[in-house]
């Protein structure tokens, strides 16, 4: 979503040329979202002003959605070894796993920490490239290129029916529930201000999102908690500048073409919270 939906560099020329950093991670979620921020921004001591997290409809109060299974890798990868909210919001048994493998885990810690040692290697070659006179930026870059949704939009069609078909609930902003609460004292603490975008999805030929009475009490609810609690919360579900003809057919992904249209959208929504 925010690596087809926003061009960086120029959503920091129109935040009055400001420096904007894109940490994507295509189908990260809350629990990953939670420990980036956490373990990458505020462990780094930079001060931004501003961290926006962008999510779709139940995503933040999830604290499951894709953390399991072929997501554990990036879940993992941006944990420390002991993380006792983990273990609080999931459960002692992590990822739905037996309690042979738990086992496994504890007197073989290296297996659960497998993919951390992935992500070295792959910063090690990385950084080896960079000696051919390609910089590390320039060739994510090139990996984001190649892997994109818009060419692979049987995925993006996927993701798109996956999150759709996600239970209704009501919100709920109990810490031993989901990652969000934590996500908001960790920001406070390092006094960096959070803001919260709903991406909107395919819209339908009005223009508007398909939502159920459910959904929006849940959306009325959780806006009232983020914003009670010192941060910010956009709601671009309800923007009708943002058009069916913006999107991959079909797919809740914005096409290359409206790229520069749907980073002006952002910027207009996102500008009134800077200085």
């Amino acid at each position: 979503m925010v690596d087809n939906g926003i061009d960086p560099e120029l959503l920091g020329k129109l935040l009055g040329n400001r420096s904007v950093e894109l940490m994507w991670y295509g189908g990260a979620a809350s629990a990953s979202w939670y420990f980036r921020l956490k373990n990458y921004i505020i462990a780094s001591g930079i001060q931004p002003e501003l961290v926006c997290i962008f999510f779709r409809d139940w995503m933040l109060t999830d604290p499951h959605f894709r953390a399991e299974g072929s997501y554990r890798s990036q879940v993992e990868a941006a944990m420390h070894e002991t993380e006792p909210v983990y273990e609080r919001v999931m459960g002692r048994k992590r990822n739905g796993e037996s309690e042979f493998q738990a086992w496994i885990d504890r007197i073989y810690p290296l297996d659960a920490r497998r993919h951390v040692e992935h992500e070295k290697i792959d910063q090690a070659a990385a950084r080896m490239v960079t000696s051919f006179g390609l910089r590390v930026t320039d060739l994510r870059h090139w990996v984001r290129d190649m892997f994109a949704l818009a060419k692979l939009t049987g995925g993006g069609i996927e993701e798109a029916a996956g999150v759709s078909k996600e239970p209704e609930v009501e919100f709920d902003p109990d810490p031993a529930r989901s990652f969000l609460p934590h996500m908001v004292r960790e920001a406070a603490d390092a006094r960096i201000r959070l803001c919260f975008v709903r991406v909107k999805r395919y819209p339908g030929p009005d223009g508007r999102v398909p939502q159920s009475e459910q959904l929006r009490k849940y959306i009325a609810a959780l806006n009232t908690w983020i914003e009670s609690h010192g941060c910010y919360f956009v709601d671009d579900a309800e923007n009708p500048e943002r058009t069916a003809d913006m999107y991959l057919p079909g797919n809740d992904h914005i096409g290359p073409w409206a790229k520069k249209r749907s980073t002006e959208l952002y910027a207009a929504e996102l500008r009134r919270f800077l200085p």
